[in-house]
């Protein structure tokens, strides 16, 4: 009995088992072959890289039912399907080389949708980090402070790639589709609507996502003027104005979907028209290809879009300064991720960090600001000629409340200049 293909319908776990199997039965077959110029040690390195990520997702998914990536069941498809596709690229040229299959050279003639082996790895570079960022997103609260940056530059440098990957398939869509010869005028006629129709569809789409940008841009000013609104009558006009661009930005990611799914169709009347009037085999596998890749990574672009606003909603930055007899705070009362620095030159200075409820916070601002009031009032105005001394009853019965209401706490070293 055959095997069931594998497509969108087989489950999120029998996709990211198909995507680690074909990057390994792809990096099993490019390791076989005794010649490897640099270009083919990056991609074994990518390779690697790539099964290093897949592997301990088909491990999650397996494991657990708590978080959902079922996002990445169409990059995992085309991940799978490219290495896949990509073997059987090598064994094309393989028999058309006059080297046996260990000493293969003709490592430059390999191509893919019309690009060289370097253009594939960057490829499976894209399915990598789409897959990171997705795993990540769904485990934001618990990564740490020092990685918080390097994911946020992961984010960022994954949607700059993928903008420049669907401007690559689009001029490769342009070329493949300028080669065509339809067999009628009236096939003619008809793809040449279809082609409109796409480059149409395809600048409504930049306009939005245009569009969108420049509203979270607005909505970010608004989140770093300082302070949180309250219910006082001055803060209403922002809010109002805040949620009217919510609603807007929600409308225009309805629209966008609208025309991706109209994008979708449109390739696909294309993809079908084109078939009786390719000239080339080969050209039209690409087409094909180029679909599927074009759905495929505006489906990446979604996941790091939802991961860049999931970063702006669930992270606060903080950064407290202040001299003297102070008090700070850097803490988190709704779960948010919480970043930044509390920097207090005095040796009065208290700093509370972390994650506490409302009622700990206010009563650790109560207790801390009379622990303060006692301390001055203890030490009152210091003789002429005599340093002030802390009186050691009033620092003990100070220390012995706060180990009572907090426990033994540790002290912070001081920071070596």
């Amino acid at each position: 009995m055959m095997a069931e293909p594998i497509g969108l319908a087989s489950g999120l776990l029998t996709l990211s088992a198909f995507a680690f199997q074909s990057s390994v039965a792809l990096y099993e077959m490019v390791t076989s072959f005794q010649s490897h110029p640099k270009r083919v040690r990056d991609l074994i390195d990518e390779l690697e890289a790539l099964s290093g990520i897949l592997e301990p997702l088909t491990e999650t998914v397996a494991a657990t039912t708590d978080i959902d990536l079922s996002a990445l069941e169409l990059p995992l498809l085309r991940c799978g399907k490219a290495c896949e596709e990509f073997q059987q690229e090598i064994l094309k040229c393989l028999s058309r080389s006059s080297g046996s299959r260990t000493s293969f050279r003709d490592w430059a003639k390999l191509k893919y949708m019309g690009d060289d082996i370097d253009a594939f790895r960057r490829l499976l570079a894209g399915y990598k980090s789409t897959i990171n960022i997705a795993l990540t997103d769904a485990n934001l609260s618990s990564i740490t402070s020092e990685n918080l940056g390097l994911y946020e530059d992961l984010v960022e440098s994954a949607k700059a790639d993928l903008e420049a990957h669907l401007e690559n398939i689009d001029g490769k869509l342009e070329r493949i589709l300028g080669q065509a010869l339809p067999a009628s005028d009236s096939d003619a006629l008809e793809l040449r609507k279809i082609k409109e129709e796409r480059l149409s569809t395809e600048k409504c789409l930049q306009i939005c996502a245009q569009l969108s940008e420049h509203i979270s841009q607005i909505q970010r000013s608004f989140q770093h003027r300082g302070g949180s609104p309250s219910s006082s009558p001055d803060t209403v006009p922002e809010r109002v104005t805040s949620d009217s661009l919510q609603e807007c930005k929600d409308n225009l990611e309805l629209t966008i979907s609208k025309l991706e799914k109209r994008m979708q169709d449109v390739l696909d009347r294309m993809v079908a028209k084109s078939k009786t009037a390719m000239t080339s085999e080969q050209d039209y596998t690409d087409l094909v290809r180029l679909r599927d890749e074009w759905d495929t990574a505006h489906k990446c672009m979604d996941i790091c879009s939802k991961a860049n606003n999931n970063l702006k909603e669930n992270i606060s930055t903080i950064d407290n300064y202040a001299t003297g007899d102070a008090l700070q705070f850097m803490v988190s009362t709704s779960g948010q991720l919480v970043r930044g620095k509390n920097r207090g030159l005095g040796w009065r200075t208290r700093q509370v960090g972390g994650h506490l409820s409302d009622t700990t916070v206010q009563q650790l601002s109560r207790d801390m600001t009379s622990f303060n009031l006692r301390n001055t009032e203890s030490y009152g105005q210091p003789s002429q000629g005599r340093a002030s001394v802390v009186p050691d009853e009033t620092e003990n019965e100070a220390i012995n409340e706060f180990k009572d209401r907090y426990g033994q706490g540790f002290q912070l070293a001081p920071k070596r200049s």
